[in-house]
């Protein structure tokens, strides 16, 4: 990945990163979301599903890679600082102007969503809350499974990728373990 690249997405992450999150903004998260940034560019996509977006910094990412896409954000709001981060994520997309539309909603109540080329699911992290996510984004050419050392969404990987006939390749960052199925 070419260091101009990676030095936008660390740059927009210091920029997009909420004071005090509790979540710490260090060079193995810094990773981590170059990571994601850099399977999202190679998709190219015009339309991204993002299932738990909580501050948005998966977002930034994919919009350093996909400017020009249309993205829907889905977030369950499980969280205590929940409402926090949301409205940290509506301050980031209005800075950083993403076209981006959130959607508060716990995903067992959601039946279907619209077309998109790219998915990334990084919500409820049980075996039934992740498979019904990745069943969700099932349409997509190519999605993007967080979390996967956490074993119940390893799992639920596992079991998508063999009833929808996906190719899975496991990735790790440096921080977590990711799948990409195409």
């Amino acid at each position: 990945m070419p260091s101009l690249f990676r030095t936008k997405v660390s740059k927009a992450l210091a920029d997009a990163w909420r004071p005090h999150d509790w979540f710490e903004l260090n060079q193995a998260v810094e990773n981590h979301y170059v990571h994601k940034a850099s399977v999202c560019a190679e998709v190219r996509p015009k339309r991204v599903i993002e299932i738990g977006t909580r501050c948005g910094y998966s977002l930034v990412a994919f919009a350093i890679a996909a400017p020009e896409a249309r993205y829907l954000c889905l977030d369950g709001a499980t969280d205590s600082d929940s409402f926090d981060c949301l409205a940290h994520w509506a301050s980031v997309v209005e800075r950083w102007v993403i076209d981006a539309s959130l959607v508060v909603v716990d995903t067992k109540h959601v039946r279907s969503l619209p077309p998109a080329d790219f998915a990334h699911v990084d919500g409820d992290h049980s075996f039934g809350g992740a498979l019904r996510d990745l069943r969700l984004v099932s349409h997509c050419k190519t999605i993007l499974a967080d979390d996967c050392c956490n074993p119940e969404v390893k799992r639920a990987v596992v079991q998508f990728a063999a009833e929808r006939h996906r190719r899975v390749d496991w990735h790790h960052d440096g921080l977590r373990e990711s799948a990409v199925l195409t």
